[in-house]
């Protein structure tokens, strides 16, 4: 029974481990990898409890998640011993608690859980629970992003399923001792603890997928919303451009009538002509990049763009057949890539911005767009993270083009050269999705 009860204990250290790490890192390794490392984890920990030394099981706790943290998550070394030390330190401190407290407020022998099973499986469960209570608070309050998206206040119920379930399972232990009960109710004692210890772990599991899947949906509307309008205001962008061509086609026809009224020295009329000129045309000049309109007008916003920043913009789109894509999406690839392209450019050394869109094969289209930058890109967790202060409402670009990238089967990959200080960013799309 000592054996089930401290195997089954390191399972949901094993498992305190993860949501703890998952909280603070993206993960590195595909799911097979991270059932295997937790596996390898509790096997250690189990074999080397037998020798029966408190600190050496503390000692394999301790490497354990060092080696946990740093293989399977977006980790340095050093915030892997860290964080592992954090969470050793709360279970030693954990268990300690729940020992003496069984001592000091429910009578209970230190030595009671050596002697009697159901003592050892109610306080094994009790400490697990509270290091569990404990570490994910700490996951939680030391995480920025979790502090700026959840409500505490709100999300702090939940943390009442641990602590009911430690008084619950503390009672059981003072009712174990005073009433003689018949040995089966000890073994529906200890299944009836397992279970409860489990289920505090499901629980927190579910609201935290639960709290994910809500976010990502909110991100995606907001990404689908920005496109929508993005495609809205460059479809006006579009009707203003080709009034300026329907003004340039007809401009011979209006100086005719400008020079009638010159020779009358109609001066008056002449003014008056030229001012309904201005008011019913807004005049612009629409450079040609490809035959599509709405790319046209996405490219030539962000050319006048570089002009006021005083970055040199070179582009080059071949003869491409973009019906496969929808104006929303392709309005939300080149909006986004163009945006942090100038973001970075404009404060870098040689401003320069290089957009090239091509086909690979009968099958790809690949854009391609490098930029010169002042500083490395940033990461998190190995994805980039915006470097604009307002994260809240920036940060969604990537995700977006990653989207869409995977609804066409394509890809994306991106690099930086030390070097230069170039930053590369190509998407590669599939027609045949």
């Amino acid at each position: 029974m000592s054996a089930v009860c401290y195997f089954l204990t390191y399972v949901f250290e094993a498992l305190i481990s993860l949501m703890y790490f998952s909280e603070k890192f993206t993960t590195k390794t595909n799911k097979s990898f991270l059932i295997l490392g937790l596996s390898a984890s509790v096997l250690i920990q189990f074999s080397l409890s037998f020798i029966g030394i408190p600190f050496v099981n503390l000692g394999a706790f301790l490497i354990c998640n060092i080696l946990l943290c740093f293989l399977l998550f977006n980790s340095s070394i050093w915030q892997s011993i860290f964080n592992a030390v954090i969470l050793t330190i709360t279970m030693f401190i954990t268990e300690l608690c729940v020992f003496y407290a069984s001592v000091t407020f429910f009578d209970v022998a230190l030595t009671e859980h050596t002697v009697n099973n159901t003592t050892l499986w109610i306080q094994t469960v009790c400490s697990k629970l509270l290091y569990f209570f404990v570490a994910l608070i700490i996951a939680k309050i030391s995480t920025e992003e979790t502090r700026k998206r959840m409500g505490l206040l709100k999300e702090s119920l939940l943390f009442l399923l641990p602590l009911t379930s430690i008084i619950l399972l503390l009672g059981i232990v003072v009712i174990t001792m005073i009433v003689d009960v018949p040995q089966i109710i000890y073994t529906v004692f200890i299944i009836s603890t397992i279970l409860l210890m489990y289920s505090n772990i499901v629980v927190f599991w579910v609201h935290e997928s639960m709290v994910r899947t809500q976010q990502e949906n909110i991100e995606y509307k907001l990404q689908k919303q920005k496109a929508e309008i993005d495609t809205e205001y460059y479809s006006l962008l579009q009707n203003q451009y080709e009034n300026s061509n329907i003004i340039i086609h007809d401009i011979k026809r209006h100086l005719i009538s400008v020079k009638e009224l010159a020779n009358h020295n109609d001066c008056d009329n002449i003014l008056k002509y030229i001012d309904d000129l201005y008011g019913e045309y807004d005049i612009k000049y629409l450079r040609k990049y490809s035959n599509h309109k709405l790319i046209n007008a996405i490219i030539n916003r962000y050319m006048e763009m570089c002009k006021t920043f005083g970055i040199d913009f070179y582009c080059d789109i071949r003869d491409i057949d973009f019906s496969f894509i929808s104006d929303a999406n392709m309005t939300a690839i080149l909006d986004n890539l163009l945006e942090n392209a100038i973001e970075a450019a404009k404060d870098s050394d040689n401003k320069i911005i290089e957009l090239t869109i091509k086909e690979s094969n009968s099958n790809f289209v690949a854009i391609n767009l490098e930029n010169s930058c002042s500083t490395p890109p940033k990461k998190s967790g190995g994805e980039l993270i915006t470097t604009k202060t307002d994260k809240e409402v920036h940060g969604y670009g990537i995700r977006s083009i990653k989207r869409i990238a995977k609804e066409y089967n394509g890809n994306i990959n991106y690099s930086f050269d030390e070097k230069t200080m170039t930053f590369v960013f190509t998407v590669v799309l599939n027609r045949s999705k």
